[in-house]
């Protein structure tokens, strides 16, 4: 968890937001990989799915990114089961003083892949077979013999007629993004809060994307080379120890405001992957009933939203909920629904963040709420 102990930090960081939006970038919608990775360089790309691939790296996001590789081997029926991984290799040099992009050895494989963007497919590839033969050549007295699996990612997963017959297979970035994604987003659900997670979304909608990547200029890859620690930081400062703090300053306002048998349970996670949101709620009820406080990060004319939702409600009781609170906060304007799960929920937006202000909000709607749950409903299981 990053600790801030003095302003350097905040500088930095502020300086890091700042470079970015002094970038010269293209106006369509970006991805953080739009900044940072250039179209027709391979090098960065590689490096950044070599990362991803190894489960022992420091991305807590497990064998996600491999097991989306083994599943489009599979699907191309090149190999059903790979095996447990033992290595991930990048610019491994040949006999020849040649170099093979990317290396994955498994129990059952050696899968040699070369990365392709924007350059033709003329790289000594048959060396790259003699290296992959000599090396599966000599297992382990304990292992079985492995198969050479011999990849070129690129963008279209089309390849020439003569690599084909010399049994290289192509793989789309595309295809490639798409079996991840499927592993990727259980592991997110599981871990909704790990930093890595938004930055391995971003680098997956950038392979999506490569065919369709306009012109990028050098200061852009720069500024992602230059910075990547620094994002990382960033993302660990504001949703490990930011949010916490702010959550746990109204869940002390909250346990602090003589509330009926009230009991504060505190949930963080995220909507739309940037935006943070903190639940509250009381373990005393169990309804489902929840107030949220969400962080806009995508509406300039919105700082952050309040939504409350009831569970188990009816048409009385989310009336009596509006009498509860009043015209004071009906007459803010706020938007309100119904849920095909049962809840019925209620959002006011507001435009300036103060923590202080908002822990009040916060106190009133949850006596409003609490009062709700206690007192007028039947059968409550406390």
């Amino acid at each position: 968890m990053t600790k801030l102990n003095d302003t350097s930090h905040f500088d930095r960081f502020e300086a890091l937001i700042s470079e970015f939006r002094a970038l010269d970038s293209t106006e369509k919608e970006m991805n953080f990989f739009d900044v940072g990775v250039r179209g027709h360089f391979e090098n960065p790309t590689t490096e950044l799915l070599s990362f991803f691939l190894d489960p022992a790296k420091p991305h807590d996001l497990g064998d996600s990114f491999f097991k989306g590789l083994e599943a489009a081997i599979a699907k191309d029926k090149m190999l059903l089961d790979l095996g447990e991984l033992e290595s991930v290799e990048t610019e491994v040099v040949t006999q020849n003083g040649k170099r093979i992009d990317l290396v994955v050895e498994t129990e059952n494989a050696l899968i040699l892949i070369e990365c392709k963007i924007y350059h033709h497919q003329n790289n000594p590839f048959d060396e790259y077979t003699a290296f992959g033969n000599n090396r599966i050549s000599k297992p382990n007295q304990d292992s079985s013999p492995k198969k050479l699996i011999k990849l070129v990612l690129c963008l279209s997963g089309k390849i020439s007629p003569d690599l084909t017959a010399k049994d290289w297979k192509g793989l789309s970035y595309n295809d490639l993004a798409q079996h991840i994604e499927q592993n990727l987003s259980i592991t997110i659900l599981n871990n909704p809060y790990n930093k890595w997670a938004l930055f391995a979304r971003e680098f997956l909608l950038h392979l999506k994307g490569l065919n369709t990547m306009t012109k990028i200029n050098e200061n852009e890859i720069n500024f992602l080379t230059e910075n990547l620690d620094g994002f990382a930081q960033l993302s660990d400062y504001i949703y490990n120890d930011l949010m916490p703090k702010i959550g746990e300053q109204i869940k002390l306002k909250l346990n602090a405001s003589d509330l009926k048998d009230f009991n504060c349970k505190v949930k963080h996670s995220k909507w739309y992957y940037y935006e943070p949101v903190i639940r509250f709620s009381n373990l005393n009820w169990s309804t489902g009933s929840d107030i949220v406080l969400w962080l806009k990060a995508n509406d300039s004319e919105v700082a952050y939203k309040i939504n409350l939702h009831i569970g188990k409600q009816s048409d009385e009781l989310t009336e009596q909920f509006k009498a509860l609170i009043g015209d004071l906060w009906m007459d803010l304007q706020p938007e309100a629904w119904h849920e095909v799960n049962g809840y019925w929920g209620i959002s006011w937006s507001f435009k300036t963040f103060d923590l202080e202000a908002v822990s009040e909000q916060m106190v009133e709607l949850m006596r409003h709420l609490n009062d709700l749950e206690l007192n007028y409903r039947t059968g409550l299981v406390e």
